[in-house]
């Protein structure tokens, strides 16, 4: 993996559900503005499913046998959603890729999630890749346009960066967390294993394993870090491996 990503994600970066290499060369708002590119020889589905609007017109919609779609939703191409991956009710999904096992809900487009991710509520969520095992409290929204429609700017590996598109709008790291109500700015970069608990717009990045409150930050405990991250990887059967662990334990130690 690219080492500007090594306080974003350690696991392999997946797109349709298969690892990818993409980042080793390119940056995560490139990936974004390749979505509709990497659908572009896939053929759709061709599902029909009561009570969801799939349109193709503007790329392939393609839907896993294992994935749920639930009522009243619109799924607008180019589209991937991963096996045992849920879409829920009243939801509009565009020009993204889902990979397995995640969770969304309300508007999401333009975004990459990786695996066993979660914006299970309401929100908005614009030209943004979301690392594994985050969550998004209800009502997590993004911003992915400034007002001024300038070029959006990243923080990243400790230089302003211009992503030379007027969209775009976070990179969230790896066991991310924010609290309900959440709003980020563009170009807001969160690293792994933060928590951000905000009533207004957090920083534009925030370095890993920090607890964002009360307008400060703070550094997690390491433990307390692996405490959460088990009892959430529980959820889904799955363990916190100890090599896992003892890559996470690196970065922590340099941050």
């Amino acid at each position: 993996m690219n080492k500007d990503l090594k306080n974003i994600i350690v696991s392999n970066l997946i797109l349709l559900d298969k690892p990818s290499s993409f980042l080793d060369n390119n940056k995560p708002w490139d990936l974004i503005h390749k979505i509709s590119d990497l659908l572009s020889d896939i053929s759709s589905s061709n599902s029909v499913i009561d009570n969801v609007v799939i349109n193709e017109e503007t790329g392939p919609v393609v839907i896993d046998n294992t994935a749920t779609v639930e009522p009243f939703t619109v799924l607008n191409g180019p589209l991937f959603l991963g096996k045992n991956t849920l879409v829920k009710s009243h939801s509009t999904i565009s020009n993204s890729i889902i990979n397995h096992d995640c969770k969304v809900s309300g508007e999401v487009h333009s975004c990459i999630f990786q695996p066993y991710s979660n914006k299970a509520h309401e929100g908005f969520l614009g030209h943004s890749f979301i690392g594994s095992w985050a969550n998004l409290g209800a009502g997590t929204t993004t911003s992915n346009l400034k007002n001024n429609y300038s070029s959006v700017k990243v923080k990243w590996s400790g230089e302003l960066l211009d992503t030379e598109s007027i969209f775009f709008g976070s990179i969230i790291g790896e066991h991310v967390k924010t609290a309900i109500g959440t709003t980020l700015n563009t170009g807001t970069v969160i690293e792994m294993g933060c928590n951000i608990v905000a009533q207004s717009f957090p920083p534009r990045h925030i370095p890993a394993f920090s607890l964002f409150y009360k307008d400060k930050l703070m550094k997690i405990k390491f433990d307390d870090f692996c405490d959460t991250a088990e009892k959430a990887m529980k959820r889904r059967d799955k363990t916190f491996s100890s090599s896992k662990k003892e890559a996470l334990n690196s970065i922590y130690k340099n941050c």
